[in-house]
């Protein structure tokens, strides 16, 4: 199988450095986990949205994913971005930041990569409906956004997923949550 044109703008040329194929078995599994957890998002809000993302086991076959060093693991993730927002374009089309990344977060989680969700408050915002931002991250690269976001944010959430430390108590709650 060769890769296709546009993939040299996201890895190596060198065939040495390409992430494995992520094979269909695991990928629909992700793409329904992805599905299953925007319903969530839609129906009940994000406090009850993202426990699923921290509960959220890797399928089947991700155990070969889940071994390859962490810039290949990002050049796979960025190469996986579409499917994630398939589903989320086609579950909440007018969705913006939070439902985006958490859709991006979920998909990666469930092929067997630890991403995270980041939830920020601007440092300075112009608008008020700019003041708050979400981004993923995957071992302290930004995936759906500049990497300079995170000299304009302050993050007040970090969703660690399976495996990964929990949240201090400063960052427990839900975005806006009083604590």
């Amino acid at each position: 199988m060769s890769t296709p044109d546009w993939e040299f703008f996201l890895t190596d040329p060198d065939p040495a450095t390409q992430p494995p194929p992520v094979p269909w078995r695991l990928r629909r599994y992700a793409m329904a986990r992805t599905a299953r957890a925007l319903w969530t998002y839609r129906k009940h809000g994000w406090p009850r949205a993202y426990p699923y993302l921290q509960r959220l086991c890797p399928g089947p076959g991700a155990a070969a994913l889940t071994a390859v060093d962490h810039g290949t693991a990002i050049r796979l993730a960025r190469r996986e971005i579409f499917f994630a927002q398939l589903v989320a374009r086609v579950l909440l089309p007018n969705g913006l930041c939070l439902p985006r990344s958490f859709a991006l977060a979920t998909y990666l989680n469930a092929i067997g990569s630890p991403a995270q969700v980041i939830v920020a408050r601007g440092k300075t915002a112009a608008l008020p409906t700019h003041e708050f931002h979400a981004w993923t991250q995957l071992h302290g690269s930004v995936l759906n956004d500049f990497a300079d976001v995170l000299l304009g944010y302050t993050v007040l959430q970090r969703v660690p997923t399976r495996g990964q430390p929990q949240p201090t108590a400063d960052t427990a709650g839900a975005p806006g949550e009083s604590r």
